[in-house]
């Protein structure tokens, strides 16, 4: 019982680093066709990725138990299209290394926290308009001014404090991670000789499936669009704030190292509560975050993003009766 789940485990193992290099590879097409993609989400997964993989023991000591637990022939079953992976990630970091060497993180951190930025010019034109508007005593008009500047004050510490917690994540992994692909190759061909033709259909997306270890290939995969597919400009980046909000309210949480979102609010009965889902994207809805006429896509963005079906609830003749409610429900959501 014990080797079964050992093999298990490491079964396992391979599944989610499988997933795992599927997305980066997504991410570096992505950025070399715009160096502006992405964003804190992506990056927070290419960092908690490249600090958990960047010593390749915990990799070996999987592909040596994987080996030990059947043989390296049918080892190679799960590694091979694996080292497809890796071979794309190196492939496509050579032709555009250029443009991946020279990433900006200054510039994601800036893109991050552009909301803050638009509070700051709102802020400033409340204390213009303060100044000359003539309220009937100069005690009023002090206080007023004093209550802005307190709030400009608190802006520009809530922005360093921020500043300093996304930089970490706003590094430029993708030369680390071309690095750690030649490592992973070299591991695995080391243990697991390569047969002369390794068919080209093995590049084929794969999904593991854990219950019996068999790796079943799928031709199609399910296409979920960019923020910016959907989101109107800067729209993204002030939905970032509100997610953060939602986490701290518990209607989100951060699972796993990878920082996967799942919608955890429920009913009494202990069933997702979509409804308030809906509630708080009709708050987005009713204050233009979206592009128009996207509504199967905003659906499939959060589908994908909160790991939660929220099927027909979507409808636009439902969530029309919402529009009153979140003003309730998130009245203290910066919107």
């Amino acid at each position: 019982m014990e080797q079964l789940q050992n093999i298990q485990s490491v079964i396992e193992y391979f599944s989610d680093i499988y997933s795992s290099w599927q997305e980066i590879n997504r991410l570096l097409r992505n950025k070399i066709q715009n160096t502006d993609s992405g964003d804190l989400s992506s990056q927070e997964f290419l960092f908690s990725f490249y600090n958990k993989h960047k010593e390749s023991n915990v990799f070996h000591t999987n592909l040596l138990n994987l080996i030990l637990a059947s043989s390296a022939e049918k080892a190679g079953v799960i590694t091979t299209p694996l080292l497809v992976l890796l071979r794309e990630n190196i492939s496509i970091f050579e032709k555009n290394k250029e443009i991946l060497e020279n990433l900006s993180s200054y510039k994601m951190i800036e893109q991050s926290l552009l909301y803050y930025h638009d509070t700051r010019i709102s802020l400033e034109k409340d204390l213009e308009l303060i100044k000359t508007y003539p309220y009937p005593t100069e005690t009023e008009r002090q206080m007023l001014i004093d209550e802005t500047r307190k709030e400009l004050n608190d802006l520009s510490r809530e922005v360093e404090k921020e500043r300093n917690r996304i930089a970490p994540f706003c590094d430029n992994f993708f030369p680390g991670i071309c690095q750690l692909s030649k490592e992973l190759i070299a591991f695995i061909n080391a243990y697991i000789p390569e047969k002369a033709v390794i068919a080209e259909n093995q590049a084929k997306p794969v999904r593991q499936n854990i219950s019996n270890g068999i790796l079943v290939k799928n031709d199609q995969t399910d296409k979920v669009d960019e923020p910016d597919a959907i989101f109107r400009t800067r729209m993204f980046e002030k939905f970032l704030i509100l997610e953060r909000r939602l986490i701290a309210d518990k209607y989100l949480k951060e699972q796993n190292q990878n920082k996967e979102l799942r919608w955890i609010s429920t009913h009494e009965n202990g069933k997702p509560d979509i409804k308030r889902l809906v509630t708080f994207l009709a708050g987005m809805l009713d204050n233009n975050y979206f592009l128009p006429n996207k509504d199967p896509k905003i659906k499939a963005f959060f589908e994908s993003r909160y790991h939660i079906t929220i099927g027909q609830n979507f409808e636009r003749k439902r969530r029309i009766l919402l529009l009153n409610e979140y003003k309730i429900v998130f009245h203290n959501y910066p919107f």
